[in-house]
């Protein structure tokens, strides 16, 4: 998960911990970018708006080693081109902030067949 907010990454870790999911959280899009070029992950969760880039920037960098990873992207200044664009890459959720930690559990589980993703970047 790649939130800026430190109270925001810490709460929805926590959440998907104790939901069961192995989750590395992080702050920084390049971090995040780093991880994602040597670690194999299920799903990426990530805010909109980041230092340095945009969850989008990380997504399509995502898509470059695991074109089938689940993505979710969560953004507290919604509109419709983004949500277009984000749509358009195949998106499995789009979150605007403020939301109920259950409705990421349910775009987490959703069409999964009950499988649950064994690590979040």
């Amino acid at each position: 998960m790649v939130e800026d907010n430190p109270a925001i990454r810490a709460s929805l870790a926590l959440f998907l911990e104790r939901e069961g999911f192995d989750v590395v959280a992080v702050a920084e899009l390049e971090r995040a970018k780093k991880l994602i070029e040597t670690e194999l992950f299920d799903t990426l969760i990530t805010d909109l708006d980041l230092p340095g880039g945009t969850g989008l920037d990380l997504l399509m960098k995502a898509r470059q080693f695991c074109p089938r990873i689940r993505s979710i992207l969560m953004t507290g200044y919604g509109c419709s081109a983004v949500r277009k664009q984000a749509a358009e890459l195949g998106l499995a959720a789009y979150l605007e902030k403020p939301f109920d930690p259950s409705e990421l559990l349910t775009a987490l589980t959703e069409d999964a067949s009950d499988r649950r993703p064994s690590r979040l970047p």
